[in-house]
């Protein structure tokens, strides 16, 4: 009888747990990996959700979506671990424990054993949660002493903001980064001073502040044309936080963003809503949520061999 297992389902998925257990019991020798690669992904996101809770908090993942977002993202991470054979090598020796046992050679002690020229390397534990989770997250630029002096600038307003508009924080802190060049390329004023203008905010017919032109780029069917535009000026990054946070969640257009379950999804709503011309706009910025995430997860492992 050929027994077929649902890899294809969640890690810890209820039904596909209770499902293996009556494959199991009818079908012990064939279902005995299934079930150690179960037991082995239990074990490995316990071990990331352990890792978490060593640090003091993760400042870039504070808020309630953010946590069911991190949680769901470390089941995947075991799940595809299971699925790819890249887990921690304890599959294999549970599945094997599992087996009936096996009666004893009636010709045991009185012959020398063979020994085989096998040899397994050995890694400990913290390099090998190390590989794996390289394996799964993908390679990103290390993050340079500008771009994390530039977060801690805005993660806490950030933060605040996110906690009353319903933006995702991760959202906010891609966009200053994407349209500021991670602060590095401010718009500036006319004196040459930082206009502050994280986001790209033009002045438009109602703004009553100051205002700076500058050239910008500009999409007219997919197609980039350079011309010369006004944008806001602010005094303090947090008047351009709560600025951008009045825009987003006063504009109707805007709604999806607000309402967003993750700063993915709430990325590819910014670009439908029409935020910005450029029709690459949310796949830019998803790429520095990862950065971000990826630096968050690299700020963990970092700290590895407290866990051992």
């Amino acid at each position: 009888m050929k027994i077929t297992q649902d890899t294809g389902a969640l890690a810890f998925d209820s039904h596909s747990l209770d499902k293996l257990k009556r494959e199991a019991a009818r079908h012990p020798r064939q279902q005995a990996m299934a079930v150690a690669r179960q037991l082995e992904g239990v074990f490995l996101q316990m071990m990331l959700k352990s890792m978490r809770q060593t640090l003091p908090g993760d400042t870039l993942s504070g808020s309630s979506p953010s946590r069911l977002f991190t949680s769901l993202y470390d089941e995947q991470i075991a799940r595809q671990n299971g699925e790819r054979g890249l887990g921690l090598g304890l599959a294999k020796l549970i599945a094997q424990q599992m087996q009936p046992a096996v009666a004893p050679d009636e010709q045991a002690g009185t012959r020398p054993m063979p020994l085989g020229p096998l040899r397994v390397p050995v890694q400990p534990p913290a390099a090998v949660l190390r590989d794996t989770l390289r394996q799964v997250i993908p390679a990103l630029p290390q993050p340079t002493a500008a771009m994390t002096s530039f977060l801690n600038r805005i993660r806490q307003p950030a933060q605040q903001i996110s906690a009353r508009s319903g933006i995702p924080h991760q959202l906010i802190l891609a966009q200053a980064a994407l349209e500021s060049g991670w602060g590095q390329r401010q718009i500036l004023r006319r004196d040459g001073q930082p206009s502050f203008n994280l986001f790209g905010i033009k002045a438009g017919a109602h703004w009553q502040g100051e205002t700076t032109a500058i050239m910008t780029t500009e999409y007219h069917q997919g197609i980039p044309e350079k011309r010369r535009d006004s944008f806001r000026v602010y005094h303090s990054y947090r008047e351009a936080l709560e600025d951008y946070a009045r825009l987003i969640t006063e504009n109707p257009r805007y709604r999806a963003v607000t309402g967003a379950v993750t700063a993915e999804s709430a990325a590819h709503a910014l670009q439908k809503a029409g935020y910005a011309s450029d029709p690459a706009y949310a796949k830019k910025l998803i790429t520095v949520i990862r950065q971000l995430q990826t630096m968050s997860v690299q700020a963990v492992s970092a700290d590895l061999s407290n866990l051992f």
